[in-house]
């Protein structure tokens, strides 16, 4: 189901990721493209002949799996694609997985947790703002979500230092 992106599907890959996330939450097309030489980065995708239904962008170590970006392509949300894909993607591994999610200020930030909460992930009390990713954007104020069990504080706090050295040393 869900396969490794190859580097020809990097464009359409890229296009989705601009239309489901708000500019501030994305590197720009030369700095996502980048990651596909870390070891420690991966894409996984699902698609239809060449078409891409939805996308995984994961960061690894041998404790933790980050999901940095998660989007269904629009002409095939609200199908339960999400939730299969979802599915999927934590079967491929036994490894706890964390995310990020904006904070439930809005209908649409409470509707994203209330679709993690659904797939078996916990909301965190564990807030900070997340670095400038996209220069001339403003930080965002997040807060971890974990499966399939919530983490304590001392394991999130190893997962932000992590996060810190790996994901936003590459911004």
């Amino acid at each position: 189901m869900l396969e490794k992106l190859q580097r020809d599907d990097f464009d359409i890959f890229y296009k989705l990721l601009a239309e489901s996330f708000p500019p501030s939450e994305i590197r720009s097309y030369e700095g996502q493209k980048n990651l596909l030489e870390l070891d420690e980065y991966e894409i996984y995708v699902l698609k239809k002949d060449d078409e891409l239904l939805a996308f995984f962008a994961e960061w690894a170590n041998e404790d933790f799996r980050f999901v940095e970006h998660l989007a269904v392509n629009p002409s095939y949300r609200s199908q339960g694609l999400g939730s299969k894909t979802l599915k999927a993607y934590h079967e491929q591994d036994d490894r706890p997985v964390i995310l990020e999610v904006e904070t439930p200020k809005d209908e649409v930030s409470k509707k994203r947790i209330k679709f993690y909460e659904k797939n078996g992930y916990y909301l965190t009390n564990f807030q900070y703002m997340q670095p400038i990713i996209n220069k001339g954007y403003d930080t965002v104020e997040l807060v971890l979500m974990t499966y399939p069990e919530l983490l304590d504080s001392e394991t999130l706090k190893q997962v932000k230092a992590w996060l810190d050295k790996t994901v936003y040393m590459h911004l």
